[in-house]
Protein backbone atom coordinates (compact mmCIF):
# COMPACT_ATOMS: atom_id res chain seq x y z
CA UNK A 1 0.00 0.00 0.00
CA UNK A 2 1.32 3.27 -1.12
CA UNK A 3 1.06 6.84 0.17
CA UNK A 4 -2.10 7.87 1.79
CA UNK A 5 -3.67 10.40 -0.81
CA UNK A 6 -6.21 13.23 0.05
CA UNK A 7 -9.24 11.26 -1.50
CA UNK A 8 -8.56 7.61 0.01
CA UNK A 9 -10.22 6.46 3.57
CA UNK A 10 -9.00 4.15 6.11
CA UNK A 11 -10.93 1.37 4.31
CA UNK A 12 -9.67 1.60 0.88
CA UNK A 13 -8.24 3.88 -1.24
CA UNK A 14 -9.97 6.21 -4.39
CA UNK A 15 -9.46 4.96 -8.05
CA UNK A 16 -8.32 7.90 -9.94
CA UNK A 17 -8.14 6.13 -13.29
CA UNK A 18 -11.53 4.54 -13.04
CA UNK A 19 -13.25 4.89 -16.37
CA UNK A 20 -15.74 7.64 -16.22
CA UNK A 21 -19.05 6.27 -16.62
CA UNK A 22 -18.09 4.22 -13.24
CA UNK A 23 -17.05 7.47 -11.69
CA UNK A 24 -20.80 9.27 -12.79
CA UNK A 25 -22.65 5.86 -11.71
CA UNK A 26 -22.84 6.55 -7.86
CA UNK A 27 -24.39 10.09 -8.62
CA UNK A 28 -27.28 8.61 -10.93
CA UNK A 29 -27.84 5.57 -8.46
CA UNK A 30 -26.66 6.43 -5.00
CA UNK A 31 -28.04 3.92 -2.62
CA UNK A 32 -26.34 0.42 -3.12
CA UNK A 33 -29.87 -1.32 -2.06
CA UNK A 34 -31.03 -0.11 -5.81
CA UNK A 35 -27.90 -1.08 -7.50
CA UNK A 36 -28.42 -4.93 -7.36
CA UNK A 37 -28.08 -7.53 -9.45
CA UNK A 38 -28.79 -11.45 -8.80
CA UNK A 39 -26.39 -13.96 -9.94
CA UNK A 40 -26.82 -17.72 -9.88
CA UNK A 41 -24.48 -20.31 -10.41
CA UNK A 42 -25.09 -23.94 -9.93
CA UNK A 43 -21.09 -25.51 -9.42
CA UNK A 44 -20.22 -29.04 -10.06
CA UNK A 45 -18.56 -29.75 -6.63
CA UNK A 46 -17.86 -33.30 -7.26
CA UNK A 47 -13.91 -33.32 -7.34
CA UNK A 48 -14.26 -30.80 -4.68
CA UNK A 49 -16.07 -33.60 -2.38
CA UNK A 50 -13.41 -36.73 -3.95
CA UNK A 51 -10.76 -33.85 -2.57
CA UNK A 52 -12.05 -33.75 0.48
CA UNK A 53 -11.87 -37.41 1.15
CA UNK A 54 -8.46 -37.29 0.74
CA UNK A 55 -8.02 -35.03 2.89
CA UNK A 56 -9.54 -36.76 5.38
CA UNK A 57 -7.12 -39.23 5.63
CA UNK A 58 -4.12 -36.83 6.63
CA UNK A 59 -3.69 -35.93 10.11
CA UNK A 60 -4.52 -32.45 11.69
CA UNK A 61 -6.41 -32.01 8.92
CA UNK A 62 -9.38 -29.19 9.46
CA UNK A 63 -10.46 -28.52 5.56
CA UNK A 64 -14.16 -28.62 4.68
CA UNK A 65 -16.52 -27.84 2.24
CA UNK A 66 -17.17 -24.27 3.51
CA UNK A 67 -13.21 -23.58 4.08
CA UNK A 68 -12.86 -25.01 0.48
CA UNK A 69 -15.17 -22.39 -0.70
CA UNK A 70 -14.02 -19.53 0.98
CA UNK A 71 -10.36 -20.57 -0.14
CA UNK A 72 -11.78 -20.21 -3.42
CA UNK A 73 -13.80 -16.85 -3.18
CA UNK A 74 -10.27 -15.30 -1.68
CA UNK A 75 -8.74 -16.79 -4.49
CA UNK A 76 -10.99 -15.04 -6.83
CA UNK A 77 -10.80 -12.06 -5.00
CA UNK A 78 -7.22 -11.77 -5.17
CA UNK A 79 -6.83 -12.99 -8.35
CA UNK A 80 -9.92 -10.07 -10.14
CA UNK A 81 -9.38 -7.07 -7.61
CA UNK A 82 -12.04 -5.37 -8.78
CA UNK A 83 -14.23 -7.70 -6.89
CA UNK A 84 -13.09 -5.60 -4.22
CA UNK A 85 -14.50 -2.36 -5.03
CA UNK A 86 -16.82 -0.30 -3.07
CA UNK A 87 -19.06 3.28 -3.53
CA UNK A 88 -18.73 5.37 -0.61
CA UNK A 89 -19.69 8.90 -0.31
CA UNK A 90 -20.34 9.03 -4.16
CA UNK A 91 -16.69 7.91 -5.16
CA UNK A 92 -15.67 4.62 -6.45
CA UNK A 93 -13.02 2.99 -4.18
CA UNK A 94 -10.61 -0.47 -3.64
CA UNK A 95 -9.94 -2.08 -0.39
CA UNK A 96 -6.84 -2.66 1.34
CA UNK A 97 -7.24 -6.15 2.12
CA UNK A 98 -9.73 -9.32 1.51
CA UNK A 99 -12.08 -9.67 4.28
CA UNK A 100 -15.39 -11.92 4.53
CA UNK A 101 -18.01 -12.27 7.30
CA UNK A 102 -20.57 -14.89 8.22
CA UNK A 103 -22.84 -15.86 10.68
CA UNK A 104 -21.55 -18.02 13.19
CA UNK A 105 -24.44 -19.94 15.46
CA UNK A 106 -23.13 -21.05 18.92
CA UNK A 107 -25.59 -23.64 19.45
CA UNK A 108 -27.46 -25.20 16.83
CA UNK A 109 -31.25 -24.90 17.97
CA UNK A 110 -34.14 -22.15 17.99
CA UNK A 111 -32.51 -20.09 20.92
CA UNK A 112 -28.89 -20.90 19.94
CA UNK A 113 -27.55 -17.24 19.81
CA UNK A 114 -25.54 -16.23 16.75
CA UNK A 115 -22.17 -13.93 16.15
CA UNK A 116 -20.73 -12.43 13.58
CA UNK A 117 -17.17 -13.66 12.62
CA UNK A 118 -15.02 -11.06 9.58
CA UNK A 119 -11.69 -12.58 9.43
CA UNK A 120 -9.32 -10.89 7.16
CA UNK A 121 -7.00 -13.19 4.61
CA UNK A 122 -3.80 -12.55 2.99
CA UNK A 123 -4.16 -12.92 -1.14
CA UNK A 124 -0.85 -15.55 -0.93
CA UNK A 125 -2.49 -17.78 1.46
CA UNK A 126 -2.94 -21.21 1.15
CA UNK A 127 -6.35 -23.53 1.58
CA UNK A 128 -3.73 -25.14 4.66
CA UNK A 129 -4.03 -21.74 6.54
CA UNK A 130 -7.01 -19.84 5.41
CA UNK A 131 -9.09 -23.30 6.93
CA UNK A 132 -6.61 -22.75 10.31
CA UNK A 133 -7.48 -19.08 10.11
CA UNK A 134 -10.98 -19.48 10.00
CA UNK A 135 -11.77 -22.23 12.60
CA UNK A 136 -9.48 -20.59 15.19
CA UNK A 137 -11.29 -17.65 14.96
CA UNK A 138 -14.57 -19.52 14.89
CA UNK A 139 -13.69 -21.37 17.82
CA UNK A 140 -13.15 -17.71 19.47
CA UNK A 141 -16.07 -16.36 18.93
CA UNK A 142 -17.81 -19.41 19.70
CA UNK A 143 -16.83 -19.72 23.52
CA UNK A 144 -17.15 -15.52 23.87
CA UNK A 145 -20.21 -13.62 25.57
CA UNK A 146 -19.84 -11.22 22.82
CA UNK A 147 -17.72 -9.97 20.01
CA UNK A 148 -17.09 -6.95 17.74
CA UNK A 149 -20.27 -5.70 15.91
CA UNK A 150 -22.22 -7.55 18.44
CA UNK A 151 -20.97 -5.53 21.37
CA UNK A 152 -21.62 -2.16 20.03
CA UNK A 153 -25.49 -3.30 18.73
CA UNK A 154 -26.26 -4.08 22.27
CA UNK A 155 -25.19 -0.62 23.11
CA UNK A 156 -27.13 0.66 20.82
CA UNK A 157 -30.11 -1.15 21.51
CA UNK A 158 -30.00 0.45 25.25
CA UNK A 159 -30.41 4.02 24.19
CA UNK A 160 -33.50 5.73 23.66
CA UNK A 161 -34.66 5.80 20.19
CA UNK A 162 -34.15 9.48 19.67
CA UNK A 163 -30.21 9.25 20.78
CA UNK A 164 -29.82 5.99 18.33
CA UNK A 165 -31.27 7.54 15.29
CA UNK A 166 -28.72 10.73 16.15
CA UNK A 167 -25.97 8.29 17.03
CA UNK A 168 -26.74 6.39 13.30
CA UNK A 169 -27.29 9.60 11.57
CA UNK A 170 -24.08 10.87 12.59
CA UNK A 171 -22.30 7.61 11.88
CA UNK A 172 -23.66 7.85 7.96
CA UNK A 173 -22.58 11.53 7.88
CA UNK A 174 -18.83 10.30 9.10
CA UNK A 175 -19.08 7.50 6.67
CA UNK A 176 -19.74 9.49 3.42
CA UNK A 177 -16.81 11.49 4.16
CA UNK A 178 -14.75 7.45 5.52
CA UNK A 179 -14.42 9.44 8.83
CA UNK A 180 -16.17 6.41 10.63
CA UNK A 181 -13.92 5.29 13.87
CA UNK A 182 -11.42 2.11 12.49
CA UNK A 183 -12.04 0.31 15.33
CA UNK A 184 -16.13 -0.14 14.39
CA UNK A 185 -15.12 -0.12 10.68
CA UNK A 186 -12.91 -3.53 11.85
CA UNK A 187 -15.58 -5.04 13.45
CA UNK A 188 -18.54 -4.44 11.16
CA UNK A 189 -19.51 -6.90 8.49
CA UNK A 190 -21.14 -4.71 6.16
CA UNK A 191 -18.03 -3.12 5.29
CA UNK A 192 -16.10 -6.42 4.05
CA UNK A 193 -15.60 -7.58 0.98
CA UNK A 194 -18.10 -10.11 1.15
CA UNK A 195 -20.44 -11.65 3.21
CA UNK A 196 -21.17 -15.51 3.01
CA UNK A 197 -24.25 -17.14 4.72
CA UNK A 198 -23.86 -20.76 4.36
CA UNK A 199 -27.35 -22.29 3.97
CA UNK A 200 -26.12 -25.65 2.55
CA UNK A 201 -25.17 -26.41 5.91
CA UNK A 202 -28.54 -26.56 7.36
CA UNK A 203 -29.45 -28.70 3.84
CA UNK A 204 -31.11 -25.20 2.80
CA UNK A 205 -31.07 -23.80 -0.59
CA UNK A 206 -28.87 -20.41 -1.71
CA UNK A 207 -31.73 -17.32 -1.42
CA UNK A 208 -30.71 -13.56 -3.14
CA UNK A 209 -29.71 -11.99 -0.38
CA UNK A 210 -30.13 -7.92 0.17
CA UNK A 211 -27.55 -5.40 0.25
CA UNK A 212 -27.17 -2.60 3.03
CA UNK A 213 -26.96 0.97 2.46
CA UNK A 214 -24.92 0.92 5.71
CA UNK A 215 -21.37 -0.06 5.31
CA UNK A 216 -19.65 -0.74 1.93
CA UNK A 217 -20.58 -4.55 1.65
CA UNK A 218 -20.27 -5.14 -2.33
CA UNK A 219 -21.07 -8.96 -2.48
CA UNK A 220 -23.41 -11.36 -0.56
CA UNK A 221 -22.59 -14.62 -1.14
CA UNK A 222 -25.29 -17.52 -0.18
CA UNK A 223 -23.91 -21.12 -0.48
CA UNK A 224 -27.05 -24.16 -0.88
CA UNK A 225 -27.25 -27.35 -0.59
CA UNK A 226 -25.35 -30.39 -2.27
CA UNK A 227 -26.93 -32.45 -4.81
CA UNK A 228 -27.35 -34.82 -7.51
CA UNK A 229 -27.50 -33.24 -10.93
CA UNK A 230 -27.40 -34.41 -14.49
CA UNK A 231 -24.18 -32.41 -16.24
CA UNK A 232 -23.51 -33.10 -19.74
CA UNK A 233 -19.52 -33.93 -19.93
CA UNK A 234 -17.76 -34.31 -23.27
CA UNK A 235 -21.45 -34.96 -25.16
CA UNK A 236 -22.19 -38.09 -22.25
CA UNK A 237 -24.90 -36.96 -19.62
CA UNK A 238 -23.61 -37.78 -16.27
CA UNK A 239 -25.21 -37.52 -12.49
CA UNK A 240 -22.66 -35.05 -10.37
CA UNK A 241 -23.19 -33.07 -7.04
CA UNK A 242 -23.40 -29.86 -7.53
CA UNK A 243 -24.64 -27.18 -5.43
CA UNK A 244 -25.98 -23.27 -5.83
CA UNK A 245 -24.75 -20.36 -5.11
CA UNK A 246 -26.44 -16.92 -5.33
CA UNK A 247 -24.85 -14.04 -5.33
CA UNK A 248 -25.86 -10.17 -4.94
CA UNK A 249 -23.73 -7.95 -6.31
CA UNK A 250 -23.40 -3.64 -6.51
CA UNK A 251 -23.69 -3.36 -10.31
CA UNK A 252 -21.82 -0.06 -10.39
CA UNK A 253 -18.49 -1.42 -9.06
CA UNK A 254 -17.78 -3.65 -12.22
CA UNK A 255 -19.68 -4.54 -15.78
CA UNK A 256 -20.79 -7.91 -16.32
CA UNK A 257 -18.51 -9.31 -18.30
CA UNK A 258 -16.13 -8.66 -15.26
CA UNK A 259 -18.31 -10.92 -13.00
CA UNK A 260 -19.17 -13.33 -15.61
CA UNK A 261 -15.71 -13.92 -16.00
CA UNK A 262 -14.52 -14.04 -12.07
CA UNK A 263 -17.88 -16.75 -12.04
CA UNK A 264 -16.00 -18.83 -14.63
CA UNK A 265 -12.72 -18.83 -12.36
CA UNK A 266 -14.47 -19.97 -9.70
CA UNK A 267 -15.81 -22.52 -11.24
CA UNK A 268 -12.22 -23.63 -12.57
CA UNK A 269 -10.61 -23.38 -9.29
CA UNK A 270 -13.31 -25.93 -8.06
CA UNK A 271 -12.90 -28.19 -10.74
CA UNK A 272 -9.43 -28.98 -9.58
CA UNK A 273 -9.05 -27.44 -5.86
CA UNK A 274 -5.24 -28.74 -5.40
CA UNK A 275 -4.33 -25.47 -7.00
CA UNK A 276 -5.53 -23.58 -3.78
CA UNK A 277 -2.34 -25.79 -1.97
CA UNK A 278 0.02 -23.26 -3.99
CA UNK A 279 0.39 -19.73 -2.15
CA UNK A 280 -1.40 -17.33 -4.94
CA UNK A 281 1.21 -15.17 -7.29
CA UNK A 282 0.81 -11.52 -8.11
CA UNK A 283 1.39 -12.95 -11.48
CA UNK A 284 -2.06 -14.53 -11.57
CA UNK A 285 -3.99 -11.62 -11.68
CA UNK A 286 -6.70 -11.30 -14.09
CA UNK A 287 -7.63 -7.93 -15.29
CA UNK A 288 -9.64 -8.46 -18.63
Amino acid sequence: MGKKRWKDRKDGYYLYDADPLHKFMPFLMPKRTECEVYLRESIDVTNVLEYLEERKKIEGNNVTLFSLLMSALVRTFAMRPALNNFISGHRLYRRHKIDIGFVVKKEFTDTGAETVVRIAFEPSWTIMEISERMYSHINEFRNAESAGADGTVETFSKMPRFLTKFVVAFLRFLNYFGKVPKSLIESDPNYASAFVANLGSLKGNAPFHHLNNWGTGSLFVAIGAIEDRPVVIDGVVEVRKCLDLALTVDDRIADGYYYMRSIRLVKEILADPRTLETPFSEASVINE
